[in-house]
């Protein structure tokens, strides 16, 4: 289905938008200006602007400019594995990334402490299982933690961190060159996963969360350490 001259130019300018060539708090050009540019009416260029600002993208405020949002904040952590993908994004959003991320593992690991089953337990076990193998290639590694993740996720019942965890997955492996250095020989060890799981068979709900706080921990590390090369 072909699209409309409105859609046409929405996309056109989310496109600068996602590409950092127009940055929050920029002003867009005028309805006239942008009119002139798309060769279009001033009503293709409203509607372009409504969808602009349906997205979250724009604030439009009457009678004054209308401004670039700040992405995460006006279209939502939805944005964010786009925005990975173009390179436009502050690095200092991956440290508050993991962070977040090392309180939901820690949060999992304790409720999962609580309700796995033998059979969740057994689930675990064989992806630490896999998870140790001396054989394994870092992108194996890096896509069996997040699948460890989200085992855990699904232990607590909580539909609403699933999605989150979707997200975070979909940040990580979508461009995983970013983040595989984390899973090379030497930097990552299964240790913190083993540990979680005996916590999780023991019901030891404080030791499996302190297991994975630390796995987080190490990987922020590994992260920082690596951006500064």
């Amino acid at each position: 289905m072909s699209l409309t001259v409105a859609e046409r130019i929405a996309d056109s300018l989310k496109a600068a938008i996602m590409k950092g060539r127009l940055k929050p708090g920029d002003a867009l050009p005028s309805e006239r200006e942008l009119a002139e540019r798309y060769d279009v009416n001033r009503s293709s260029v409203r509607e372009a602007v409504k969808r602009l600002q349906g997205w979250g993208l724009v604030q439009v405020k009457h009678g004054g400019a209308t401004r670039v949002r700040d992405l995460l904040i006006g279209a939502g952590l939805n944005v964010l594995p786009s925005l990975v993908e173009l390179g436009n994004v502050d690095p200092g959003i991956f440290r508050e990334l993991h962070e977040l991320r090392g309180m939901l593992l820690g949060w999992c690991a304790e409720r999962a402490a609580s309700l796995a089953t033998p059979a969740d337990v057994a689930n675990l076990e064989a992806l630490v299982e896999k998870l140790a193998d001396p054989k394994a290639k870092p992108q194996a590694l890096q896509v069996l933690d997040y699948d460890f993740f989200d085992a855990l996720v699904a232990l607590t019942g909580n539909r609403l961190l699933a999605v989150f965890s979707s997200l975070v997955r979909d940040v990580y492996l979508r461009t995983p060159e970013r983040f595989v250095s984390l899973y090379r020989r030497g930097v990552f060890d299964v240790g913190n996963h083993e540990k979680a799981v005996s916590a999780i068979r023991s019901k030891n709900a404080r030791a499996a969360g302190d297991a994975m706080r630390a796995h987080a921990a190490t990987a922020l590390k590994a992260h920082e350490k690596e951006q500064q090369k």
